[in-house]
C-alpha cells in the first residue's frame, strides 16, 4: 500500500485505533458541516458514494457562498479579559457584492 501511494503521489497517513480525533485531514470538517447534514451513519458502496459526492457539491456551495457567518471587527484586551466585536452576519456572497472594487456585472 505504501509503495502504491508513493508512486501515485498520495500522502498516506495512519490513524490509531480507538482515537476518535485521529483521522488526519479527511474528517476535519465533518463535525461542523457534513455530520449536521448526513448524520453519524456509515455509508458504503458505489451508489452511496456517488450520492454523497453530489450532496457534498451542493453543501460546499451553500456553506461557502450562502451561509451567513460572523467576521471579527475588532479585538481589544482589558487586563486579562479579551473583548471581541463582530460585524453583523453576512454571507460571503453579500460581502463580495458590498465591496466597492467589485463591479455590478
Amino acid at each position: 500500500m505504501n509503495l502504491y501511494c508513493e508512486q501515485m503521489g498520495i500522502v498516506f497517513t495512519h490513524s490509531r485505533i480507538h482515537q476518535s480525533n485521529d483521522q488526519a485531514w479527511i474528517e476535519q470538517k465533518n463535525g461542523s458541516v457534513i455530520r449536521k447534514i448526513v448524520g453519524h451513519e456509515r455509508f458504503s458502496g458505489i451508489v452511496a458514494g456517488q450520492a454523497m459526492a453530489q450532496l457534498y457539491q451542493a453543501v460546499r456551495l451553500y456553506v461557502n457562498y450562502f451561509q451567513p457567518s460572523f467576521k471579527l471587527r475588532e479585538r481589544t484586551r482589558e487586563g486579562s479579559k479579551v473583548i471581541k466585536k463582530y460585524y453583523p452576519p453576512a454571507t460571503p456572497c453579500d460581502r463580495i457584492l458590498a465591496n466597492k472594487d467589485v463591479s455590478e456585472q
